[in-house]
């Protein structure tokens, strides 16, 4: 959304999956203790890594979307294929709201999960403030959209693409 408003000349459309502009406060930590945690040389099955981080991460739609960064090293164990370290470094960070004024007036698509946390009524008068041309589609998920309704996701995503 950032890259959207501070450079409108290098998008032609933007797609936004249950976020919105505003600021949120750190709230994953569980999830980097998990990844952080994780036996990686040990590992022999990806099975075993899903039951490892089932005790940082009940929810098995959102341990199967992390896990989809696990990748088996040449001989044994696995790896992260993204930085932890990196993410665990710059986590304040992520959560930051818009740091740059201004508006974008290209077609948007925000894609809202009906049970996510992430969109607030009234989140809808800054969406368009900042993204004037701005459509809103809420699918009956909570934040992960595209892994509990992928075929949905992906209709959406499309059909908004083709237009």
């Amino acid at each position: 959304m950032n890259f959207a408003v501070r450079y409108p000349e290098k998008i032609d459309k933007l797609i936004v999956v249950d976020i919105v502009p505003k600021a949120y406060p750190v709230h994953h930590e569980r999830i980097l203790e998990g990844l952080k945690a994780m036996p990686l040389d040990l590992l022999s099955s990806r099975n075993e890594a899903d039951s490892f981080l089932e005790q940082y991460v009940p929810d098995a739609g959102e341990r199967q979307f992390l896990l989809k960064n696990l990748v088996r090293k040449t001989g044994s164990g696995f790896e992260w294929k993204i930085n932890v370290k990196a993410i665990e470094a710059h986590i304040e960070e992520i959560g930051t709201g818009m740091q740059y004024p201004g508006s974008f007036a290209k077609p948007t698509l925000f894609i809202l999960g009906a049970h996510s946390k992430y969109f607030e009524p009234g989140d809808e008068k800054e969406i368009r403030k900042i993204f004037t041309k701005a459509q809103l589609i809420t699918l009956d998920t909570g934040h992960w959209v595209q892994v509990e309704k992928p075929v949905e996701f992906v209709r959406t995503v499309l059909g908004f693409l083709n237009q």
